[in-house]
């Protein structure tokens, strides 16, 4: 209920620092922030098939994340084109499967391994080039019943993986280079999880190519609840459509890190696979 008010009492203060603004649009179109796609917990719709090693030991089949999410603006205010900010919602299911051939029984298995749930409010700001996000949100993290009958999990399992976050990441936009930064700190006692968070990353998109571009970029998440080991993704693709209609984009992408989803953030990951993204708002 404390984090409720707290969201709350974010969202009057941002409100309240914008009335100077002159023009007000609701659900406005695009993004003043635009999401990181290569962000494994971004709110996004995206889906992975991927070669993973857990520990060092190569896992049979494929991993294959699928998420279900967007970013929507509520309300945008703005003065111009390079001044303006917005309150938006943030919404996604963060759902992996494990498949694989099972040689005992000779059958093609794809088994729920895990799905995280978040759902948090925005506050972002542009000005000229720059551009900035301050974020507060819940998250939730939930084993798939086939995991555990699979693995014949009967007992509890302690989850850190449940808590809310508050943080803040700039942006600066160049012709074709994108790079970002931010801090972040959790809301739950530290007793319960460790609280503080990073990431840092950039992004290149091919200029002056209206319909079809190719794009590359890096991402680095960094948690205390892992010490800090970073979790890097990585990837190169092209992107489809215009920039200003929320294109799809197409990569190769790789992996290596503590796990993102799950209760097992702890256990260290590489992975290298094919995989799409898209924002549909």
């Amino acid at each position: 209920m404390r984090s409720i008010f707290t969201l709350l009492g974010l969202g009057f203060l941002l409100i309240s620092g914008v009335q100077a603004q002159t023009k007000t649009e609701f659900l406005p179109k695009g993004h003043l922030f635009e999401p990181i796609v290569l962000d494994p917990l971004e709110a996004k719709t995206s889906a992975s098939l991927l070669r993973r090693m857990e520990e060092g030991v190569s896992k049979d089949g494929l991993f294959a994340p699928f998420s279900i999410g967007f970013q929507k603006g509520f309300f945008r205010w703005s003065r111009d084109e390079r001044r303006a900010s917005e309150l938006a919602l943030d919404v996604v299911a963060n759902t992996q499967f494990e498949m694989f051939h099972d040689s005992q029984e000779d059958k093609f298995r794809r088994y729920l391994f895990n799905v995280d749930f978040r759902v948090g409010l925005l506050y972002n700001l542009k000005r000229g080039n720059a551009s900035w996000r301050l974020r507060v949100y819940h998250l939730s993290s939930h084993l798939g019943d086939d995991y555990l009958v699979r693995n014949q999990i009967n007992y509890f399992l302690p989850n850190a993986v449940n808590y809310e976050q508050v943080d803040a990441l700039y942006a600066y936009q160049w012709t074709s280079v994108r790079l970002y930064g931010g801090l972040g700190i959790g809301l739950r006692p530290a007793s319960e999880r460790k609280r503080l968070y990073t990431q840092i990353g950039t992004v290149w998109k091919q200029p002056n190519r209206e319909k079809l571009r190719w794009w590359a970029g890096v991402d680095v998440r960094m948690i205390e609840q892992t010490n800090f080991h970073p979790g890097v993704t990585a990837a190169v693709g092209i992107e489809l459509g215009v920039i200003e209609r929320n294109p799809l984009s197409l990569a190769v992408q790789a992996f290596h890190g503590p796990l993102p989803y799950s209760t097992f953030e702890q256990t260290i990951n590489n992975w290298i696979g094919v995989g799409f993204f898209l924002n549909p708002f």
